[in-house]
This record gives C-alpha cells, structure tokens and sequence, in this order.
C-alpha cells in the first residue's frame, strides 16, 4: 500500500468510526480525470466496477469528498462516482465564469455520457440537486431515478443568506488546523481532528500561511443571494418532464429546505416522493450518512 492510500485509509477508517459505519469490506476510491467540453474534471470512482452506478453531486462551495461517508455504505451495492463539479476541487474553473445550473448540467450529460453509464441514479445536494434536477429536465429517460437533497425551487432565503455571510467571514486560514480550528466551535458534528483531515480535501495553498477553499469565489462569494436563487424559479416550469422516479430528501433539522418548499417540490414532480432524515441540517450527507443511505437504498429498492 502506498504512504497516499495508507493515508486515505486512516481518513476513512476515522470517518467511519464516526459515524458508526462498519467499512471493512470497502476499499478507498480511486481518483480520476476525464476531459468535459474542454474542461478537466475530477471524480472518485468507488465500489465494484460492474455494480449499478450511482452519480454524486456535491453542494455549492464543497467537493467529492462529501460524499465520502456515504460512499463507505454506498459502495457496498453501487458503484459510487462522486464528481468534483466545475469550479469545484480539483476540477477546473469556468474561464468567463459560466456557472449556471444549465452549465452544470450540460457538464452531467457530458459525464454520464463518456463513461457509458446506463440508468445510473443521480443524486445532488444544495447545488448539487439544482444541477441534477436541471439535467433531468432533459434527460429523464437515461436516469433509473433522481434524488434532490435538501434543495428544491424555492428554499429559505433568510437561511442561505446567512450562509453565505458565514462562508465570507471565514475564506482564509492559516493552515487546515487553524480552519478546524476556527470552524469547529460553528457547530461541526465532527471531532476537531477528524475535521482538519476532511478540510485538508477541501483547502488549497496559496502561499506559506495562507490556505482557502477549492472553489472558484464567482461561484458562491462574488455573487448575491439573490443571483443564486432567483433563476431557480424557471425550474418550476421544466419539472413536468422529470418522468424518471424522484425522491425529495429534507434534512429534519434544515433551516434552509423547509417542509413547505419540500412538499411542494414533491407535488410539482410527475413521480415525487418525499422523505425526512432524522437528526440532519442542511449537509445531510455528512450530518447523517447512515440515514441518508437507507432512505436511498428503500427508494431504489421500491423502484
């Protein structure tokens, strides 16, 4: 074993103990690069290579890694690819800084298609979901099912503003111990130690003591609330042709996804069903993996 996957190794045995999960028989993902429209992309490839795939997207300002506890249960059954969407991670940046929900879409069929996949279930969280529920607008035939985390049309705009303030206030950071740090006493539900080794995916360097996340600020930061949410509402008008099955997941505890915006989402799909997971905010994916997971894996096996 190398002294990479030695490491990773170690990341994911903490973050399973965490969260309760016995990964064991899961081994850590392999990292990949594919060309998109002229673009660089990062993915994780998890899981046996013929089990029924399973795409990830990950929530605005976040990256692949998201995901990685879900994936420690995931990868049992599916095989997991978690893509570092544009101006995300490891992937590139939008040079005219083009990071519509349709060109984040178009990047998904792009994906999709290269790697062949047949019937995969697609699942985003936050922006994630906004991207994948604006591909199945187009795309619904290709799709065994959708899945939207926590994000519809219509979310709490008082809630993702103060989100966005927090994500302002804290951009930089002297090193990864010092973000764990600083963003510990937030309300992370991870332990300070196993939070550095998860922000250590998701900061860059930009000089000796000056680290930052792996987004492109014209994504989140350098744009108002405003500019994100309001061209959602052209999604209201394309949800009819998601025909594929769809289930609706709202963390129990969100502030941003209320059961109002929930139900309604639901209401407005051709095949909606809508679930709550217990003892989640916003991130549900890593507030409550094992939850997360066992809502998806009884909707998939209803299907």
């Amino acid at each position: 074993m190398t002294p990479q996957a030695h490491g990773a190794g170690a990341y994911l045995e903490a973050l399973a103990a965490h969260a309760d999960i016995d990964a064991g028989a899961v081994l850590p993902p392999t990292e990949r690069r594919i060309e998109i429209g002229g673009g660089a992309f990062r993915y994780l490839d998890w899981g046996p290579a013929d089990a029924p795939a399973i795409v990830l997207l990950h929530g605005g300002g976040q990256s692949a890694h998201t995901w990685d506890a879900c994936c420690l249960l995931l990868a049992r059954r599916y095989r997991c690819f978690a893509l570092d969407q544009r101006g995300h991670g490891d992937s590139d940046w939008s040079a005219d800084g083009a990071y519509d929900f349709d060109d984040h879409a178009r990047d998904v069929a792009g994906f999709i298609d290269a790697l062949a996949l047949r019937a995969p279930l697609l699942m985003g969280m936050s922006m994630g979901g906004i991207n994948a529920t604006a591909y199945a607008t187009h795309h619904a035939a290709k799709l065994r099912a959708l899945v939207s985390v926590d994000v519809g049309p219509d979310v709490r705009t008082e809630a993702v503003e103060r989100l966005m303030r927090g994500m302002g206030a804290y951009r930089y950071f002297a090193s990864p111990a010092d973000a764990a740090a600083r963003l510990s006493g937030l309300g992370a539900r991870r332990p300070r130690e196993l939070l550095q080794a998860t922000l250590a995916h998701n900061l860059r360097q930009e000089s000796t003591d000056r680290w930052t996340w792996k987004y492109d600020p014209r994504t989140l930061s350098e744009r108002t609330t405003a500019e994100i949410l309001e061209p959602r509402q052209a999604l209201w008008a394309r949800l009819s042709a998601i025909t594929c099955p769809t289930l609706v997941i709202r963390g129990a505890d969100s502030e941003i996804f209320a059961p109002a915006d929930a139900e309604r989402f639901t209401r407005a799909l051709p095949h909606g069903r809508c679930v709550t997971v217990p003892a989640a905010r916003h991130s549900v994916q890593t507030d409550n993996p094992k939850g997360l997971v066992a809502a998806i894996e009884a909707f998939d096996a209803s299907l």
